[in-house]
């Protein structure tokens, strides 16, 4: 009897060894996040949106906010803000003009695009009244906020006048670019300027230098 409970205590031993260490096992798993080396986006999206007085052409001061997030170095990147204007004639022209130290943004109705002449009226700094329906100029204030310059160029690689940001050595910044209330004179009349939505579109772009 003693010898046969010895054979099976043998023979259960063999059997369930190999399924033990057959069923153990671990995992790790090692992950880590490599960051965009540069990002940048709309933020207060909704402060974009304003209105205007039909009589006197006062804007409620819209504006449009971007942030740009770096590694903090200029030399790799230059950020560009640039601004455009639909037309019925020439497609998308630079929104951005320029009269002495003041700077100005062109804001073309949606419906009935204005023609180039009628921008490029505005941009003589001496527009006439009847040469540029349906488009009003408003002047441009802008607000850094941990940011070190953003400065109006006129390069040709960016289609003309175009904000060239620059975020010194920091990581996180924003630029908020607010129309004023009040539009150039003689860009707005209650008579030639047609109801409807007038816009720009500000684009940022972070561009990667050769």
């Amino acid at each position: 009897m003693l010898k046969n409970l010895k054979y099976l205590y043998i023979v259960l031993i063999i059997l369930a060894s190999p399924k033990a260490f057959g069923l153990a096992d671990s995992q790790q798993t090692i992950q880590t996040v490599v960051p965009a080396a540069v990002d940048v986006s709309s933020i207060n999206t909704s402060a974009a949106s304003g209105t205007i007085n039909p009589e006197t052409g006062v804007s409620s001061a819209p504006y449009a906010t971007f942030q740009i997030q770096t590694n903090g170095d200029d030399d790799k990147y230059d950020y560009i803000l640039t601004a455009k204007i639909n037309t019925s004639d020439s497609g998308n022209v630079n929104a951005y003009s320029q009269n002495g130290s003041t700077a100005y943004l062109l804001l073309g109705n949606i419906t009935n695009l204005p023609t180039v002449s009628v921008i490029n009226d505005i941009k003589t700094n001496s527009p006439t009244l009847a040469n540029n329906k349906n488009v009003i100029a408003y002047p441009i204030t802008n607000t850094l906020t941990n940011l070190s310059s953003a400065t109006l160029t006129n390069n040709a690689t960016y289609g003309g006048l175009c904000y060239v940001i620059k975020t010194g050595s920091n990581q996180k910044g924003t630029i908020k670019q607010a129309i004023g209330t009040t539009p150039m004179n003689n860009t707005y009349s209650s008579i030639t300027d047609t109801a409807g939505t007038y816009q720009a579109v500000l684009t940022l772009t972070a561009n990667r230098k050769p």
